[in-house]
């Protein structure tokens, strides 16, 4: 038979639990926030539409010595691998400003940070709906950075275009499909912690009875 006292039924005192299951996900929230913030301006500052000014453009080399010393035309081939890459790398930059990718980066993490600050307060704050609002703003983070790896792939059409046309380069989708992974992976861990944290805050943990519970005259029976 199970221990009664004074012919009650055993005491299971609710136990409190610790606030650490709120806190640790709150801190974690935290500091993705201020790494989406620091990559923000990051993404504010720099230039892309003007970070080639930084380097000078080569003189073109004209045309090819075709009957000029081997010197002369080895030098040639130098002048002009330089003056094609600086092209080329001028032509990337130019496509990555005119994609509107740096604009899409800096709404989204805008967008993700905003969302969290209620989540984080009501984490801190151990509110008993804290946990749904952070499992709300971890889908609405996913779908934000599922959008941002979807429009990767248009920028790199973009891209590849000023590569030569014989350049072997892999499939564009290749870049969101993988980036989608790297949400998914990222954005499932964070959702796994939230619900074990959820699960150990439970209203109907109890803790068996102890001395401190029994009645001043009370007899064990």
């Amino acid at each position: 038979m199970s221990p009664q006292i004074g012919g009650m039924e055993p005491i299971l005192v609710p136990e409190e639990p610790s606030p650490w299951w709120y806190w640790g996900p709150a801190i974690g929230i935290i500091l993705i926030s201020m790494f989406a913030v620091l990559g923000l301006a990051i993404a504010a500052i720099f230039p892309y539409d003007s970070f080639m000014e930084h380097y000078s453009e080569p003189q073109q080399p004209g045309p090819y010595p075709e009957n000029g010393s081997s010197q002369e035309q080895s030098e040639w081939n130098q002048s002009d691998e330089e003056y094609e890459g600086w092209n080329q790398t001028n032509n990337i930059f130019d496509a990555i400003e005119n994609s509107g990718m740096q604009e899409k980066q800096m709404w989204v993490g805008t967008l993700s940070v905003i969302a969290s600050i209620p989540v984080i307060i009501l984490l801190l704050s151990r509110h008993r709906w804290s946990f749904y609002a952070a499992t709300i703003w971890i889908l609405f983070k996913s779908i934000l950075e599922s959008f941002l790896a979807m429009e990767v792939q248009y920028m790199m059409d973009d891209i590849f275009s000023v590569f030569p046309n014989n350049t072997e380069l892999p499939p564009t989708w290749i870049y969101s499909l993988s980036g989608i992974f790297q949400v998914i992976c990222c954005n499932i861990t964070l959702l796994a912690v939230v619900v074990v944290c959820s699960l150990k805050t439970a209203d109907d943990e109890v803790v068996p009875p102890s001395g401190f519970h029994i009645p001043n005259g009370s007899e064990t029976t």
